[in-house]
């Protein structure tokens, strides 16, 4: 007589809840499932939109549970009894897993958004900190160009119409600069003392605005990319212990572990010339193939039309 089959759960998606709670418990059971959630958010990004550090956290995620299971097999700590364990199945829960891979990956979030995304790498995308910088220095030289102007335009001519004119050695400047005190500086008091007009006060007011609110936009993105993180990894890390997976102990072993790697593998990325440049040339090569797959599928668009009109 054939011996029956056995059947076991995929313990890496298998999440079961007590069913007297209708809104807390499934929401952790959810929040349980962050790591496969977040192995597919990350192979993603990385296939569908080509990104370089999708694919980095991608490996330094999936290392640090590679660590994890590692440790458990060293330490051989049971979990706690729960009413679905196999007899006989050993399954060792010190450290938690999902805990090591969620707080890995918030502290890399962390990291790479407080500190400018590796010491000021950027990856096909523009540092915030560029923008404001740049903001900054046009509101500087605006701000210069006019104190220049009234320090260079306060000889009128002879005739006291107030025309303000720069004298010869002034004339150094960039063609923009110049321009700009031709624009500002047309009309003077009766000694010749030329003001700037109301427009360059616009003008340095609207930079300074810019200003504001590229600094008010990296503080929402830096909130929307931080706390979430944040959040989702305390979660996941209690629904843990709440749905008896893991003790109190394995879970926080598992989050020391996590924060540990992901500082770890951050000072990588912000400190290592190699692995800086290694995901530089690899993003640039792949925007290459990028450009050429798309260039070759205009081109096939192209003689599709040509044959229709034909």
């Amino acid at each position: 007589m054939a011996t029956e089959q056995q059947w076991k759960p995929f313990s890496l998606t298998h999440v079961t809840y007590p069913s007297h709670s209708h809104i807390v418990a499934p929401t952790l059971a959810l929040l349980s499932l962050t790591p496969p959630f977040g192995v597919c958010a990350l192979v993603t990004a990385t296939i569908v939109y080509k990104d370089v550090l999708a694919a980095y956290l991608l490996v330094g995620s999936v290392s640090s549970t590679a660590v994890t299971s590692i440790i458990k097999k060293l330490v051989r700590e049971s979990r706690p009894p729960r009413y679905d364990d196999v007899k006989e199945e050993v399954d060792y829960g010190m450290p938690s897993n999902h805990s090591c891979y969620v707080w890995f990956c918030a502290v890399f979030i962390v990291l790479y958004t407080l500190r400018g995304g590796g010491g000021g790498l950027r990856i096909g995308e523009v540092d915030h900190r560029t923008a404001v910088e740049a903001s900054s220095t046009v509101a500087r030289v605006t701000m210069s160009s006019s104190q220049s102007r009234s320090d260079t335009c306060g000889n009128g001519n002879d005739n006291g119409n107030g025309n303000g004119y720069a004298p010869a050695s002034t004339i150094t400047t960039t063609t923009t600069t110049t321009q700009s005190r031709s624009d500002t500086c047309g009309n003077g008091n009766g000694n010749g003392n030329g003001y700037a007009p109301a427009s360059t006060i616009t003008t340095t007011t609207t930079t300074t605005s810019r200003i504001i609110s590229a600094n008010t936009w990296h503080n929402l993105h830096a909130s929307f990319a931080v706390i979430p993180s944040l959040l989702i990894a305390i979660g996941c890390s209690y629904s843990r212990i709440y749905l008896g997976y893991h003790t109190m102990p394995q879970v926080f072993v598992g989050s020391i572990v996590g924060c540990a790697l992901g500082c770890i593998w951050y000072g990588l990325l912000e400190t290592t010339d190699a692995v800086r440049n290694s995901l530089i040339s690899m993003d640039a090569t792949l925007r290459e193939l990028e450009r050429g797959r798309m260039q070759l599928r205009l081109a096939g668009l192209d003689d599709c039309n040509g044959r229709k009109n034909d």
